[in-house]
């Protein structure tokens, strides 16, 4: 839940007094501390014991034949956003209203990529687009997803089904064909498109986390009475908004890091999935590019340059049980 979206803006003048003071209840404490412990012991576990080893050993291999389709899943995720905020005549997110003139080049830039023609250059304006905006915007690092989905989609190309294939089919030698549709994430670059996905699926709940919570707790506090969350869950609405700071954020650190990769991929799915059907208010199009680059996640995993791959893959060996 973007409580940005869903409340009006307030003030929240000393966030840091406002998570001590909800840290000082005991009864908060002790809700925090079992989630930790349940979370941490469930990993242990699982890292120990490995249940259902063998299905997850052909998940992974089955997913890595949709590798092929991860171009036009990336396009998809970042294409609908745009286009979504070209229509809506908003900069990228629903709070920032724009001209008619950004719209529609968010607009054009949408259409391409996902069209699948002149997608690099497309993703590589609309991410410099994006980063001018930001600068101007800082609340836009709520949409950082974005800024990753277009570095993956400016490196790995159109992929197929896409026009820039069909042209190049149908136009082999024509000027740019060869540029304009190599997948330039293979090879020494296999990792970097997960890389770039961690970082901007997992910016973008870190953000949400601290910027859309934390930092304006007010509304974050006026969003759990608007909804009656002390009623789904009966604890303090401070409780209810430190929680869901802590645990947005600590999941955008996992992905970030590569740490759990996929099932952090398939929490976030769920968290998202949870926020939509049950906060109607909740745009759809916030959505969109979380949704596509945690599926993107959960087919890739986190690649090289992460923890899953340096420490805790080792790590899962030595743990589990030796058969004599």
């Amino acid at each position: 839940l973007h409580v940005d979206y869903v409340t009006d803006p307030g003030s929240s003048p000393d966030p840091i007094g406002f998570l001590f003071d909800t840290l000082a209840d005991p009864v908060s404490v002790l809700v925090l501390a079992v989630g930790v412990v349940v979370v941490a012991g469930l990993v242990l576990a699982w890292a120990r014991w490995r249940p259902l080893e063998a299905p997850r050993q052909r998940f992974v291999v089955h997913g890595q034949q949709y590798a092929e389709f991860i171009p036009w899943m990336v396009r998809l995720s970042v294409g609908l956003v745009l286009v979504g905020g070209g229509l809506d005549r908003v900069l990228f997110m629903p709070t920032i209203p724009t001209s008619a003139p950004l719209a529609l080049l968010l607009l054009a830039a949408g259409f391409l990529i996902l069209l699948g023609l002149a997608v690099r250059p497309a993703a590589i304006a609309a991410l410099a687009g994006y980063l001018v905006a930001l600068a101007a915007n800082p609340e836009l690092i709520m949409m950082f997803d974005l800024a990753g989905g277009l570095a993956a989609a400016a490196v790995l190309g159109p992929g197929r089904p896409s026009l820039d294939d069909l042209l190049r089919a149908a136009f082999p030698r024509g000027p740019g064909a060869r540029a304009a549709t190599e997948n330039l994430g293979t090879g020494h670059f296999d990792d970097f498109v997960p890389l770039v996905v961690r970082l901007g699926l997992g910016g973008a709940f870190a953000a949400s986390g601290i910027a859309d919570k934390l930092l304006v707790y007010d509304q974050a506090l006026a969003a759990v009475d608007r909804y009656g969350l002390t009623s789904v869950g009966p604890v303090a609405p401070e409780l209810w908004v430190t929680g869901a700071f802590l645990v947005e954020t600590a999941l955008g650190l996992a992905i970030i890091f590569g740490v759990l990769t996929r099932a952090s991929a398939v929490v976030g799915f769920a968290v998202l999935t949870l926020a939509m059907f049950a906060l109607p208010d909740d745009p759809v199009i916030a959505h969109v590019g979380l949704f596509g680059l945690a599926s993107v996640l959960v087919v890739l995993g986190g690649g090289r340059w992460s923890v899953d791959r340096t420490l805790l893959q080792p790590l899962g060996e030595r743990l589990r049980p030796r058969r004599d």
